[in-house]
């Protein structure tokens, strides 16, 4: 290891214009009185016994609360590379410790205050857990606060937008696509798990976050584009949206890629598929639907998460004060 060291020193120094042998004699002597050990790369060797259990044991306990798989892998992927970074057992982190994480991953990876926090409430999660089962003494997260995180409004699809994008989707399936998204307000997990047989009159079941089934709603332009969709294909695919080539059932990514090339075409940006479901609760709000049915058309477990769609937009406002406003003082 001491050899390699004072390689990639030699090189390093070469680079910026150093050269002679001599460096690596001087180098030769300068660390013959050090020990010198590769930094361990992997999960901490003493993660492989009763903390590799504890790591185990609550991704376990995620897939019997009803996470989706994909909410398993990045547990999976963000404890992995704490304790890659920290290489310190668990029963030892501090909080200090922690902070110290995910400082180097704002600075280092330049990673969003979005993606610190949520790396944050997994570490939250997972320690919490761990002093509930007695695999440590204190729980270091416990004072470590939330990051605060810009607050920028999200704003959904106006009428003018739906237009344009509904122009650009040339084929069945891509109107098909829109029509549904808008209408259910689904999110595009749900809408790449829906089936033909899913499909009853103007209902479909979903299966969404958990595993948890509800039905969603058609409106007439979604019941139609879809019964045209499905009569133009000629596989026997179960699945409601297959790709073009091939008939395998589309995924995640590929809906978005989809989504993402009709908004450039028609000129939209910020074109995705969670812009429908925005799109969908607060036009829903906005022309009366109480509150709770939205939540349970979204499928949140907590009304709170749905109020975010709740909040007036600035044309909303505009909006109202030419109705109640501006008129009422003309009358005046």
């Amino acid at each position: 290891m001491r050899e390699e060291l004072i390689e990639k020193i030699i090189v390093m120094l070469m680079r910026h214009g150093v050269t002679g042998d001599e460096i690596k004699n001087e180098l030769t002597i300068l660390l013959n009185d050090y020990e010198i050990t590769a930094k361990e790369t992997a999960v901490v060797p003493a993660m492989e016994n009763i903390f590799q259990k504890a790591v185990r044991m609550f991704i376990v306990t995620k897939k019997v609360e009803g996470c989706t798989n994909r909410t398993i892998e990045y547990y999976t992927y963000v404890l992995r590379r704490f304790f890659t970074e920290t290489t310190c057992e668990p029963e030892k982190i501090t909080a200090d410790q922690i902070r110290w994480y995910i400082a180097l991953r704002s600075t280092r990876d330049k990673i969003s205050k979005v993606t610190q926090d949520n790396e944050l409430r997994v570490l939250k999660s997972f320690f919490s857990w761990c002093a509930a089962g007695d695999y440590i003494q204190k729980e270091p997260t416990a004072g470590i606060k939330a990051i605060k995180k810009e607050k920028r409004i999200k704003k959904p699809f106006t009428e003018e937008e739906l237009e344009l994008i509904r122009r650009e989707a040339k084929t069945l399936r891509n109107k098909a696509i829109i029509e549904v998204l808008y209408s259910t307000g689904c999110r595009v997990s749900e809408l790449c798990g829906m089936n033909r047989q899913d499909i009853n009159g103007d209902e479909i079941t979903v299966f969404g976050k958990g595993e948890k089934e509800r039905i969603v709603y058609l409106n007439a332009k979604a019941r139609l584009t879809l019964r045209e969709y499905l009569a133009d294909r000629k596989d026997t695919s179960e699945a409601l949206f297959v790709a073009e080539r091939g008939n395998k059932r589309l995924g995640n990514g590929g809906v978005e890629t989809i989504i993402r090339q009709i908004g450039k075409a028609a000129g939209v940006r910020n074109c995705h598929p969670h812009r429908f479901r925005r799109t969908a609760a607060t036009m829903a709000l906005n022309r009366g639907m109480p509150l709770e049915q939205v939540s349970k058309m979204l499928g949140h477990e907590d009304i709170e998460t749905t109020t975010i769609y709740a909040k007036s937009e600035a044309e909303n406002v505009k909006a109202s004060h030419k109705k109640y406003v501006v008129r009422h003082g003309d009358m005046t």
